[in-house]
Order: C-alpha cells, then structure tokens, then sequence
C-alpha cells in the first residue's frame, strides 16, 4: 500500500494536524514573515494565562537572543558597551553580562528611534514586533 498512487492509506494521508490547507486564512504568513512562518494547531482545551515579571523578560531574552534577524542589533549594543570602555578595552564576559541584563531595553528604544527619526519603513516589522515584547495575556 506505501507504492500506490491515488489512494489514501495510513501511510500517506495527512496528519491530523496538518494546516497547510488553512494557511490562506492567517494575513501573516501571507506576508512571508521571516520569523512566524509556522502557523500550528493547538491539542487540547486551550487555557489563558498571564504572564509577568522576570518569566516575562526571560521569554522575550530567550526569543532575541535566538532570532537571526536581531543579531545586527546585538552586534551594535555590543560595540556599544564596548565603546564605554575605550582604554582598557572590554572583557568578553561584562558585554554578555550587560547584554543579558539591558539588551530588551536598549533594543526597543533603539528601534523606536530608528522608526522616530527615519520613519516604519526602515525597520523589518517582525523586527518592530519582536521590539515591543511578549504581551501579557497567552493561550
């Protein structure tokens, strides 16, 4: 049955959480997003939930710090900090330090005003979401 064309078996079919055919439905992935190009199904009764403080900051960490298109930005803060300490050069170590402490602020404000003084256009705008941060609210 996995070399007959045209039938469906249990080893061709579709998975039960395929989505390909509701693709259409969702503008983002119309728009070819960089970052979110996945759209899934959630199992299961969905359930809301708040989330806040320090999980909250740690989210948003996370995602820049593994997001290719924010590495422009991380190399830039990094130059940055290093430029605070001209003569005695920086340690490797305090650039990571510092940016696990202050990249999610320093990133939003950079790109609010990147968007202030050269308008939208000039930021990617999965780069202008990521800026803003986790919402509160999550399913």
């Amino acid at each position: 049955s996995r070399y007959l064309d045209g039938f469906e078996t249990e080893h061709n079919r579709p998975s039960r959480n395929d989505d390909t055919h509701e693709l259409d439905s969702y503008p983002i992935v119309k728009q070819g997003s960089s970052i979110f190009s996945h759209v899934g199904k959630p199992l299961g009764k969905p359930s809301n939930y708040v989330i806040r403080g320090m999980a909250k900051v740690q989210a948003h960490q996370y995602v820049l710090f593994n997001c290719s298109d924010v590495n422009k930005y991380l190399r830039a803060h990094a130059d940055q900090i290093a430029s605070i300490y001209p003569r005695r050069g920086v340690n490797p170590k305090t650039i990571e330090r510092v940016q696990n402490e202050k990249f999610h602020e320093w990133f939003r404000a950079h790109i609010m005003d990147l968007e202030w003084k050269n308008g939208l256009h000039i930021v990617n705008e999965d780069v202008r979401w990521l800026a803003r941060g986790p919402l509160d609210a999550a399913k």
